[in-house]
């Protein structure tokens, strides 16, 4: 289960994907909270209400962040009449995995676990 509905994402996070949209990257971006952080937010129980508004807007930068990586990437100009996109490229571009560890760290931070590679 998501921990974010698509009435906070819109009324609270003010987001802009569609409902079909968010409903299925959340899930993923609720999968991703949970691989990051161990699990620890997955029974429901936040020490304060702080603690689950940061989470449920983590879920909601995370689903945003899964929107941009499926479209192939940060936009770096757009047209509408010509109907021009240009992606951005170079040394800047984020990878798919940094685009999302950033979304949640600005929310959660202090509970992503390192890396262990094994």
């Amino acid at each position: 289960m998501a921990y974010a509905n698509y009435d906070f994402y819109k009324a609270i996070y003010k987001g802009t994907m569609t409902e079909a949209a968010f409903e299925r990257l959340s899930e993923r971006a609720s999968d991703y909270i949970d691989s990051r952080t161990g699990e620890v937010f997955a029974g429901g129980f936040f020490e304060s209400g702080l603690i689950e508004l940061k989470v449920k807007k983590a879920c909601c930068a995370a689903a945003d962040a899964y929107a941009i990586n499926e479209s192939g990437g940060s936009k770096q100009s757009e047209s509408v009449d010509g109907y021009s996109v240009t992606y951005a490229s170079g040394s800047k571009v984020k990878s798919a995995d940094e685009r999302l560890d950033a979304a949640i760290r600005m929310y959660i931070g202090d509970y992503i676990r390192a890396v262990t590679w094994v």
